[in-house]
């Protein structure tokens, strides 16, 4: 018998840690790894289970892939589609007058999960939110009334996996929404198949837009950098300044410092933060292997509307994008609320929000497949191709570098002690060579004329 995919994918570090394979095979278990990613433990499964787990693992090579899962979903009751951004049936930029405060940027996700509530849709919903899980700051969780939806309702940059709340679906019979990544979303399609339980249980999909998923080394180097001291109480990545632009976030950290108990408060404007996160510091390897974005095996995908009209309003807007009728005929009510807010977008108008992201995750997913070519990774809608300028190459190959080279700086620095000395130490060349990269590839593409790519480099299958 030939090794297992799942096998595959967790050697080759391709996991990303979402638990539907402890499902079907319950032997296996997901912990956090010394890098602060969760990873799938196989040790000691045997060949059934490893082969049954490999029928959920959204990075395997011998399953339906996102298109497939899609057109089997959404083809018949969509009256749009994109290769960018999958199907959709209506697409909006809007917020909740109620729940804008307690959100990242519209607050429509947790409106929309309170609804589902509050119109007995759903018995329950699960969402990432502060953990009480030793050791995990944040993490799944299962509520029950709408009213505590908002607190924890902003965005968490931060390893979770499913793995403790879908075996708490299994056990506990009703209706369910979850909230997750693309990633995410595909496993739970494949699990649904394979779960009868579960597909009944899960009635509806609520999609995150997802430019990368992050280690917990991430919150840890906030810390340091906001010079936090003492026991964490809260942390918040996306604590919003309603005086400035949307995009103008603050980290926020309150803390007992070691000699009070008295709670002090930190923050770290994302700006200072730097460009830390389109270099892909933190980033789990999978994530450079994903081409899925707008988490088109989702029943709805929601996303922050970076766009010039939106962006100047610190309060934050959203940009919604639908699939399900049902869920189409709760949001479309939002215009019928005096403090709430609901317009039509276009397509362009969702694309241009995730730009950059796009052309990492097409045209330059293209050229890491190319430089796996000899080894094993993830099948991908998209064919391999060196067809691209030796800069953007080259920027690729840093961005790789980078995103290798964080983890193991901070491990190191984490081994020699506080601070970010020893981190800073090591990161410093590369992270100025990808500064310089970056500068000269924006100068070249002007001086020859290439405009800002759209991310139209399309799927292939």
């Amino acid at each position: 018998m030939n090794e297992s995919d799942i096998t595959k994918v967790v050697n080759g570090g391709f996991c990303i840690g979402c638990g539907a394979c402890t499902v079907l095979a319950p032997d296996i278990t997901v912990k956090l790894n010394k890098y602060g990613e969760f990873n799938a433990d196989l040790q000691g499964v045997g060949k059934d289970a490893l082969y049954k787990a490999s029928a959920v693992c959204p990075f395997s090579n011998t399953l339906d892939n996102e298109s497939t899962i899609a057109d089997e979903l959404y083809k018949q009751t969509c009256s749009g589609y994109d290769s960018r951004i999958g199907y959709f049936s209506h697409l909006y930029a809007g917020y909740s007058g109620e729940y804008r405060q307690y959100g990242s940027s519209g607050g429509i996700v947790t409106w929309l999960l309170a609804e589902l509530l509050n119109r007995g849709l759903v018995d329950k919903v699960i969402r990432v939110g502060p953990s009480t899980d030793g050791g995990m700051y944040f993490g799944y969780e299962v509520v029950s009334d709408a009213e505590s939806l908002k607190s924890g309702s902003t965005s968490f940059y931060y390893p979770v996996t499913m793995q403790t709340v879908l075996a708490y679906v299994k056990e506990n019979p009703g209706r369910y929404a979850i909230t997750a990544v693309p990633c995410f979303h595909k496993a739970l399609r494949l699990l649904k198949k394979a779960e009868p339980s579960l597909r009944e249980r899960i009635v509806f999909q609520v999609g995150i837009v997802c430019g990368q998923m992050k280690t917990s080394f991430y919150l840890e180097y906030l810390l340091r950098r906001s010079k936090a001291s003492g026991e964490v109480v809260s942390a918040c990545f996306r604590r919003k300044d309603e005086g400035s632009r949307a995009d103008n976030y603050l980290f926020e950290v309150k803390y007992k410092t070691p000699l009070s108990d008295r709670i002090q408060t930190a923050t770290l404007a994302n700006r200072k933060i730097g460009s830390n996160w389109g270099m892909g510091l933190f980033k789990p390897k999978a994530c450079d292997f994903c081409e899925d974005l707008f988490a088109e095996n989702a029943d709805i995908a929601v996303m922050d509307a970076w766009l010039d009209r939106y962006i100047q309003d610190g309060k934050g807007m959203s940009l919604i994008l639908l699939r399900d009728q049902r869920l189409n005929d709760i949001v479309s009510s939002l215009s019928e609320d005096a403090n709430s807010y609901l317009e039509p977008v276009s397509v362009a108008d969702v694309v241009a929000t995730q730009q950059g992201g796009l052309n990492h995750r097409r045209k330059g997913l293209r050229y890491r497949l190319y430089l796996h070519r000899n080894t094993w990774h993830p099948r991908k809608r998209l064919n391999a191709s060196k067809q691209q300028s030796t800069i953007f190459k080259f920027e690729q190959r840093l961005r790789i570098l980078l995103r290798d080279l964080s983890r193991w700086a901070f491990l190191t620095q984490q081994q020699m002690g506080n601070g970010l000395f020893y981190y800073n130490v090591i990161m410093s060349l590369p992270l100025s060579l990808y500064n310089a990269t970056t500068r000269a590839k924006r100068k070249l593409d002007r001086k020859l004329g290439i405009p800002r790519s759209d991310g139209s480099d399309d799927i292939d299958t």
